[in-house]
């Protein structure tokens, strides 16, 4: 059997890389083994991979919904759309996580002209412009040109924060995220030039996949248990963690989320992120 993924290359199909993304979402092994054989019950040559992980998803939403919500991870980062705005305060939210202060969406001035930079992030003498590239499709990559794009933007940001101080202890960094995956002349141009990356895979075990999985930094487009509407709605509310739900978990009520359907959610959104709320 073979699977045709996002961008058209034809790979034969391996049980073991599903029950490797289980494992890392910590299914139980005996969901694990009946995912598998619903997939093996299912599968046909050439079968997509956007079909397959339909059909895990599927499966594990009936079985668990805390890791079905947990393994829909990458198409919850690409829901964080259709504009970027959702998307760049959850990058912030990863960034408050590590102590830094973030301020989103602001224009700062380079020695050129000026920039509107996705996250500032402050922690002490340390200063980090945070450019973030969302993708809403599979198959989508993050090229060298975009690299070169933000280095050389960062470069004016940084020349005008060094000039305003010559003696200033203050240290700048840029970084690039994205949702999805970087080139490898995106990783080496980057790398080169000092810039930090942060994409669904890079840097290895410190991923943005990786990242959220240790922080419980959950989008709340991960949850199954409420409409594309209703995510959007809280999204406006600017309700961007699982766990932002244990903090305001009264937000549900104001659209229209009560009683056994709320208490559905907050279990879980809970089960999740490990966050603890109640209506």
């Amino acid at each position: 059997m073979n699977v045709v993924k996002a961008n058209g290359e034809i790979v034969p199909f391996d049980a073991n890389k599903i029950k490797r993304s289980l494992i890392r979402v910590k299914a139980k092994p005996k969901i694990i083994d009946r995912v598998i054989e619903a997939v093996k019950g299912e599968i046909y040559d050439g079968i997509p991979t956007s079909e397959l992980y339909r059909i895990v998803f599927k499966k594990l939403k009936k079985l668990q919904r805390g890791i079905a919500g947990k393994y829909n991870l990458k198409k919850a980062l690409m829901d964080l759309g259709p504009t970027g705005y959702p998307f760049e305060k959850f990058i912030a939210a990863i960034w408050q996580v590590d102590g830094f202060r973030v301020t989103t969406g602001q224009m700062v001035k380079g020695a050129c002209v000026s920039h509107e930079v996705d996250v500032v992030a402050e922690k002490g003498e340390q200063h980090e412009f945070v450019e973030c590239k969302h993708h809403s499709f599979r198959g989508n990559v993050c090229s060298v040109k975009n690299t070169l794009y933000f280095y050389a933007r960062f470069l004016d940001l940084e020349k005008r924060q060094l000039a305003k101080s010559i003696q200033t202890a203050k240290k700048y960094k840029g970084w690039l995220v994205t949702n999805i995956r970087f080139t490898s002349d995106a990783i080496t141009y980057g790398t080169c030039v000092g810039l930090g990356l942060l994409s669904w895979d890079f840097p290895r075990r410190e991923s943005l996949r990786e990242r959220i999985d240790k922080a419980g930094l959950h989008p709340i487009t991960c949850l199954t248990s409420l409409s594309n509407k209703q995510k959007k709605q809280l999204l406006e509310k600017e309700i961007t963690l699982c766990r932002d739900l244990g903090i305001k978990p009264e937000v549900l009520r104001q659209i229209g989320i009560r009683d056994e359907k709320a208490k559905l959610v907050l279990e879980e959104a809970s089960a999740i992120c490990g966050m603890t709320a109640k209506i």
